[in-house]
């Protein structure tokens, strides 16, 4: 079964669920009127034997008279013929029919006792010929005497008639339902092959193609809403990809292309030994600069792929963002960069020490890199609404409205001024993001050009 299409799946279950639904209806309507055809029987020979049971005797002769004659009638459509025995009290023969050639059916003392007492026997045995004998006992008027009356009962070609039209129209509508069933299951998925060969014309780079909608809002429907949706995911995914691969390779190419050129021009004559140093520096600063590159993206690599290991742990980010300001003054002291900090209150939470530092780092290595000579940079930590807050604020260049939302984006530099400053890759505000995010956390910007930016960062206290 493993090997059926959907459509001979959904056939072979419409039909076998039809099937046995029709199966057991028509084995209680047989069995239903099986037991009509019994219950007839049973009120016919009760009205019979209550007949002869009554029947007003004027001479034993006559008796016999009325005896043979009723046994020798067949004209009722559900017995062929009827044999008629009379007992006594013991339950022993005393004159039975001319045409009943086999013994009577023969009753227990017990038996006899509840017979007088009230009861209708019903008894259904087969003859020497082999014939159904449906026998009926129950006590004559007088109270001294039993009668029984057996007929054979005509029924097995009439059952067997309606059992061979039941099975015979059973066989015709399962038939029915099979060639049905797979008409409608092959209707049902007329759309899942409309959305197979549209898919399978969509490639790599045709991603902007979708699937079209039919008019009923149903699961299909909805299948196709979401393939769309899953499209419209591969694309963007596409196209970050396809963005971040030529953006990787223009940062990477760059500082190789400054190293090659400055190695060429230092080998293309013979220079002092401050020439060769002052090569060497730069190209020491090229290399750094790329194994930062390199190193980030390794980082941005790792956490795309979910392989990067988190050590958490409870931690007071008070201390740690304490120590950043003070390597913060350090790192500002060239520009004459004002550095302060206010409200610093002791706030725990569950994260990779680590990686907090490194999101630290990087904010205040941006804050610093965009503050112009003599600016300011203020760090607060503080905790609202369950959770910690860090702002880190500037009064730098600032950002623009219509470049807030791409400054997480991976190689994006915000303006010219940003754009003018190579000593970063353009994968610090990425990794911030991501930081953030895996400590369930969110990180904010406020900015204005000329007036420089805050960034907030909220992360869960515990």
């Amino acid at each position: 079964m493993n090997s059926w299409t959907i459509r001979t799946k959904l056939t072979f279950w419409y039909t076998s669920i039809f099937g046995s639904t029709l199966a057991i209806f028509g084995l209680l309507t047989y069995l239903a009127f099986s037991y009509a055809s019994n219950k007839r029987i049973d009120v016919g020979l009760k009205e019979e034997a209550e007949g002869i049971a009554h029947y007003p005797q004027t001479s034993t002769n006559s008796f016999k008279e009325y005896i043979k004659h009723i046994s020798n009638e067949s004209d009722e459509e559900w017995a062929l013929e009827k044999y008629v025995a009379i007992l006594d009290s013991a339950g022993n023969l005393q004159f039975r029919s001319g045409n009943l050639t086999d013994a009577h059916l023969l009753l227990q003392s017990h038996q006899v006792r509840e017979i007088f007492s009230g009861m209708t026997y019903y008894k259904t045995v087969k003859n020497s010929k082999g014939r159904l004998l449906r026998i009926i006992t129950i006590p004559m008027e007088d109270k001294q005497r039993l009668i029984q009356i057996g007929i054979v009962i005509n029924k097995d070609s009439a059952l067997n008639i309606f059992l061979f039209t039941l099975a015979a129209l059973g066989l015709l509508a399962i038939a029915s339902s099979w060639f049905g069933g797979r008409f409608m299951a092959k209707k049902a998925l007329t759309p899942i092959d409309r959305m197979i060969k549209e898919l399978q014309k969509i490639e790599t780079e045709q991603l902007e193609k979708r699937l079209t909608f039919h008019s009923a809002k149903d699961e299909i429907n909805a299948l196709s809403e979401v393939i769309n949706e899953m499209l419209s995911r591969l694309e963007n995914s596409f196209n970050q990809t396809r963005r971040f691969t030529a953006d990787a390779s223009h940062e990477l190419r760059t500082p190789i292309a400054i190293m090659k050129a400055g190695i060429e021009v230092a080998l293309s004559k013979e220079r002092d030994l401050r020439g060769y140093q002052q090569v060497l520096a730069n190209t020491l600063e090229d290399l750094r600069r790329l194994s930062k590159i390199i190193e980030n993206l390794f980082i941005l690599a790792k956490a795309d792929a979910g392989r990067y290991e988190l050590h958490m742990e409870r931690m007071n980010l008070c201390p740690v963002v304490t120590e950043i300001a003070e390597q913060l003054k350090l790192i500002a002291e060239p520009k004459n960069i004002f550095v302060s900090t206010e409200k610093m209150e002791d706030a725990f939470i569950d994260g990779d020490e680590l990686l907090i530092r490194m999101l630290l780092l990087n904010l205040v290595d941006n804050a610093v890199k965009y503050t112009p000579l003599n600016g300011t940079i203020t760090l607060s930590l503080g905790k609202d609404n369950g959770c910690a807050k860090i702002i880190i604020t500037d009064n730098g260049i600032g950002i623009s409205q219509e470049d807030i939302s791409h400054i997480f984006d991976r190689f994006y530099r915000a303006n010219k001024a940003r754009t003018a400053d190579h000593t970063g890759g353009g994968l610090g505000l990425s990794i911030c993001q991501w930081i953030v995010k895996s400590h369930d956390g969110t990180i904010t910007v406020k900015s204005e050009p000329c007036k420089g930016s805050a960034f907030t960062v909220a992360l869960p206290t515990c």
